[in-house]
């Protein structure tokens, strides 16, 4: 099964938080502020986009209608992004043939209407031109003034204009140097037009500086801008559109830098990994040392211990961890005792029923003897009982207080050979002279002859028993593989718990009293090591003995 570790379980999971929150904040702003594609893209490089038309139009003023297609072939270079230059109505004015999408020429017809920007130029001097003029009119006012008793009368012939001096009381008042000049009433003056605000006719909506269009089947990226024309072909006052065509929306001169983007992305990673990463290594950090503890304690190895320096819930599951192992090393140490006591208290009535059946046999008939020798097996049986419960109980009392010495590998699988060879069962060693370990001798000697015998009697008859070790890092591993029919899957960990016999291995003759692979646990787990088993392919079990190198 492929494991998913938690530290990325949880770092996806505050990834989605993130596009979730962002996707929320998203439709937040476009329900409440009406806020879609065309604002989020358009929004950031507005500005940039009306420079760019601005740049194109005073370029379009600067050269001739002949050299209209070379300045629209440079745009792919300039702009990344093809130009075309339209009317309102779609009309191609200038640069390459090109047929507008429905949806472009729907949204230019519908939200196009209004008047053209102007330049700053132009505005300014119309500007300049509606504004009255503070300065006095000069020029005599033709027109005669009934209350003035020099004034020429009709019928009478007038001397010329400029023959009439003014009379004193008619000048006008010497102005000083900073006075205002006086306010002008009445109609305007002769020759200039009136005063007209300037602006789109009233009920005409606004025209919108900047669009965007995306049209399908392919995908493109139109964006229009209304920029006002002086071209020689055209009525003064044309209005224009200049169309930008891009095929991708990671544009960096009209949409989005995607360098800025990717920084973006960037700095948003590392703020996420500063916050989080610390909780996160700290989280499964603490829990991966519980799930050593707990697998030690799974194994047998009571005095594992969890950290329990935090004081949130993981401090306190470590606390219970610690506590649930003392509970069980009690438990299991109480059992081994019980265990260890009532062998130690069967040993005399078995020995004193073996010298009775002795005695018993000697004066008994021959047809008696029989009767007497039967009995004498299941005493028998019953004293190898007590004395493996006893080694039981005395290699598990003794855990951590075992003295262990260096020893040799191979001398320890020569003496367990020996012990073990009967029945005509093939042992062959394959053991290094120079492998040490360090363990208890007596300890390692009965595991080794234990996991022989139990080969043995399984397989004994199926090929020869291969005995091999070698060295694994700071460990010795020792094999002993046998050819026989090996075990289910789901019986390999269970074989080395106490009275425990395969459904093969039921009967007294062959199975045993399923002490003799627990035994062998318990001895080499009291010398520091381990011991697991796998079944072979394509048949046979192997046993391994792990123990700490000398």
């Amino acid at each position: 099964m492929l494991r998913w570790p938690l530290s990325r379980k949880i770092l996806c999971l505050s990834l989605l938080n993130a596009v979730l929150l962002a996707a929320v904040v998203l439709a937040f702003a476009r329900a409440q502020f009406r806020l879609g594609a065309e604002s989020l893209l358009l929004g950031p490089v507005q500005d940039r986009i009306m420079a760019i038309a601005n740049a194109f139009s005073v370029d379009l003023d600067a050269v001739t209608p002949v050299t209209y297609p070379a300045l629209f072939a440079t745009c792919p270079q300039r702009y990344e992004a093809e130009c075309f230059l339209v009317d309102p109505g779609g009309m191609v004015l200038a640069g390459p043939p090109v047929d507008l999408p429905a949806v472009v020429l729907d949204r230019m017809r519908r939200r196009g209407r209004g008047r053209p920007p102007r330049p700053a130029d132009a505005k300014q001097k119309e500007d300049e031109a509606a504004r009255p003029d503070p300065r006095p009119d000069p020029r005599p006012d033709p027109r005669p003034d009934p209350r003035d008793p020099l004034a020429p009368q009709e019928g009478l012939s007038q001397p010329p204009p400029q023959d009439r001096p003014d009379p004193p009381d008619r000048l006008p008042p010497a102005r000083k140097e900073g006075d205002a000049p006086p306010p002008r009433t009445g109609a305007p003056p002769r020759g200039r037009p009136p005063e007209r605000a300037a602006g789109p006719p009233r009920g005409a909506p606004a025209a919108e500086p900047v669009f965007l269009v995306i049209s399908r089947e392919p995908t493109r990226y139109w964006v229009g801008v209304r920029i006002p024309l002086a071209m020689t072909a055209l009525a003064p006052g044309t209005p224009g559109v200049l169309l930008l065509r891009s095929s991708s929306m990671f544009n960096s001169k009209l949409f989005l830098d995607l360098r800025w983007w990717l920084g973006l992305g960037f700095s948003l990673v590392a703020v996420s990994a500063l916050c989080w990463l610390p909780f996160i290594r700290g989280l499964t950090r603490t829990i991966g040392q519980m799930d050593r503890v707990t697998e030690r304690i799974a194994q047998g190895d009571f005095e594992a211990r969890a950290a329990t320096a935090g004081t949130d819930e993981l401090g306190h599951l470590g606390r219970q961890i610690n506590r649930m192992a003392e509970r069980l090393q009690s438990f299991v140490t109480s059992q081994k005792r019980f265990l260890g006591d009532i062998a130690h208290e069967l040993c005399a009535p078995i020995a004193r029923i073996q010298f009775a059946l002795g005695i018993l046999e000697q004066k008994s008939d021959e047809a008696q003897r029989e009767h007497v020798a039967v009995l004498y097996e299941e005493v028998q049986e019953m004293s190898g009982l007590v004395n493996e419960l006893l080694s039981f109980s005395k290699a598990g009392m003794q855990q951590g207080s075992l003295p262990l010495e260096r020893f040799s590998v191979d001398a320890a699988v020569q003496r367990a050979i020996a012990r073990e060879t009967f029945g005509g069962a093939a042992i062959e060693s394959d053991v290094l002279a120079g492998l040490s370990v360090r363990a208890n001798e007596p300890f390692l000697v009965r595991a080794l002859a234990n996991v022989l015998r139990n080969a043995i009697r399984y397989a004994g008859e199926s090929g020869p028993i291969r005995v091999t070790a070698r060295r694994e890092g700071e460990y010795i591993e020792v094999s002993v593989a046998d050819l026989g029919p090996g075990l289910p899957e789901s019986e390999l960990d269970q074989i080395f718990e106490p009275f425990y016999r395969p459904e093969a291995a039921r009967t007294r003759e062959s199975g045993g009293a399923g002490l003799g692979l627990a035994i062998v646990k318990t001895c080499v787990e009291a010398c520091g090591g381990t011991v697991t088993c796998r079944n072979r392919q394509p048949c046979g079990l192997e046993v391994l003995l792990r123990l700490p190198a000398a």
